[in-house]
Parts: C-alpha cells; sequence; structure tokens
C-alpha cells in the first residue's frame, strides 16, 4: 500500500486493501491498474468491480478485476492524456461510462449502480445488461441536487436507492419493478446510508444522522462530523465519525487519526481501520 487506506475487503481467504491513491493490494502485492482515484468498489461473486473518476481529463471507467490472479500495473496519467481510450490493467471487463458513477453495490451474483443524470443500471458479473430504469423526477420545488443518488443499498431481492433530499425507492432487484417510494420526511442532505436487515442509518452532511426501521425514524443523533463508517452489531449501530467511536445509542469515544472502516475480526471483535494503516479496538474495548 503505497497511499492512506480507504477500504478493505474481504473475500474467503483473500484480503484487498484499497489506498485513496487508487493502489490495490491483494495478499500483500500492490498494483495501480488505472491512474485515478477509486471511487467506489464492491465485491461481486467474481471478484471487485470498482469505478475509476479523474476529473480534470473529465473520464470514468468502470471494471471488474479478478481475486485470483495477480494484478499489474495500467497506464501512466501522461500515457492516458494522449490516448484517452486506455483501459484498467488485468481486468476481466472494463468499459467507458459517459457520467460519473454516483453508487455502486453488488448482492454477489448482480451490481446494480447509478450515473449521474443517466440512470439506474442492473449488470450481472460478465457486464450483461439485465434491466435499467431513469433517475427520479425532479418534484421543481426540490432543494438543488436533492435528487441525486447519494446511495444504494440491498437487502434479499429488494434494493433501495437513496437520494440526497431524503427520497428514497425500492426496487425489485430480479424485475427491476419499483415497488414503492417514500420519504424519510426531515429536511436533510445525505451523504450515506448504512444497512442491515430492515435497519438503516442515514448520515447527512451536516452530521445529523437517523436510524430509519420499517419506514420510520427510531432515533436521530447529531455527531462531530459525518459517519465514516457504521455497522450494526445485532444490538446498536457502531459508528465511526471525525476522530470519534460511538455507539448510536451509547457512548463516544475520541480518537488520535481519522477512522476509515470498522471491522468485525473472526474472534468476533470489533476494529477500525484508521488512515495511518493502523488497527485499533472500537472504543478501546
Amino acid at each position: 500500500m503505497e497511499g492512506a487506506p480507504w477500504r478493505i475487503f474481504r473475500k474467503d481467504d483473500v484480503e484487498v486493501l484499497i489506498d485513496v491513491e487508487g493502489g490495490i493490494t491483494i495478499n500483500g502485492h500492490t498494483a495501480k491498474p488505472f491512474p485515478c482515484e477509486i471511487t467506489h468498489a464492491t465485491l461481486c461473486d467474481s471478484g471487485i468491480v470498482a469505478t475509476w473518476v479523474d476529473h480534470e481529463l473529465r473520464l470514468a471507467r468502470m471494471a471488474l478485476l479478478p481475486l485470483d490472479k495477480e494484478l499489474k500495473d495500467g497506464p501512466s496519467k501522461a500515457e492516458l492524456r494522449i490516448n484517452r481510450d486506455l483501459m484498467v490493467s488485468g481486468a476481466e471487463w472494463c468499459h467507458i461510462v459517459d457520467a460519473e458513477p454516483l453508487a455502486v453495490k453488488s448482492n454477489g451474483e448482480r451490481i446494480v449502480f447509478a450515473l449521474w443524470a443517466r440512470g439506474i443500471y442492473c449488470i450481472d458479473s460478465t457486464a450483461n445488461e439485465i434491466w435499467r430504469l431513469p433517475l427520479f423526477a425532479d418534484e421543481g420545488k426540490a432543494l438543488p441536487r436533492s435528487n441525486e443518488v447519494s446511495s444504494i443499498t440491498i437487502s434479499g431481492d429488494e434494493i433501495i436507492v437513496w437520494l440526497r433530499g431524503g427520497t428514497y425507492r425500492k426496487i425489485s432487484m430480479s424485475e427491476g419493478e419499483v415497488l414503492s417510494e417514500k420519504s424519510i420526511g426531515v429536511e436533510c442532505d445525505l451523504e450515506n446510508v448504512f444497512s442491515s436487515g430492515d435497519k438503516h442509518l442515514l448520515s447527512s452532511k451536516d452530521g445529523w444522522s437517523w436510524e430509519l426501521v420499517d419506514d420510520n425514524i427510531t432515533l436521530a443523533r447529531k455527531f462531530r462530523g459525518t459517519i465514516q463508517d457504521a455497522v450494526h452489531d445485532g444490538s446498536d449501530w457502531r459508528i465511526i465519525s471525525w476522530r470519534e467511536d460511538t455507539l448510536l445509542r451509547g457512548e463516544s469515544r475520541t480518537r488520535d487519526e481519522l477512522g476509515v472502516q470498522i471491522i468485525k475480526n473472526d474472534d468476533s471483535t470489533w476494529m477500525v481501520l484508521d488512515n495511518q494503516g493502523n488497527i485499533t479496538p472500537h472504543l478501546n474495548e
């Protein structure tokens, strides 16, 4: 790993560590398949699906990288300036996307993603399109960018697409049918949504968060900053925000470094990966 850690994925006995500069480390070997920042990543049955976005060059890629092959370095940014059609090195498949990916999520077999000003798409792990849907209609009176997709979550055959303004749409994974469309009923600018079964934790850019259960807000709390990661441990939400570890219904403790991700060890202890690459216990437990 060359840069600060961004996300860890674990599949079977393979650990995938992605850094903020686009480097990917698998079982100790680091490569940079594309010279851009990785903006979204999700595990599927065939490997890891990721998106790369370079705002300076106004280009984006989506690709599937296998986990059973050694990754290789891809083109440099100088090469990309000369040839904008260069693809992600070592990918099983790679596509140019004509709009910025806003969210990507997989249930293993299928991958769902949203593209800015384009739509919501469902593909299989070989990149065959299953269905597509248009984006939410603009109500006219909505705040700027409130209809922009902020997050996608999956529970069973049900997808939930969350908008920045608090509206959310439930969609059938198998058919692409819109099952319902509702709002949390609170003025907000959602940045991320964390889900566990029928429980959802919504994080707004101003530090407010709401727990939503069966379409009803059960608890609201404001944090020192936006939530970096959250996991439900069976009793409560474990949360990391700006240099702080928290239980949604309980205590908070400050930490020296910025937490990046909550990880559950094989012995069921809860740990935090920080931006220095250290892994320490959540709440110092």
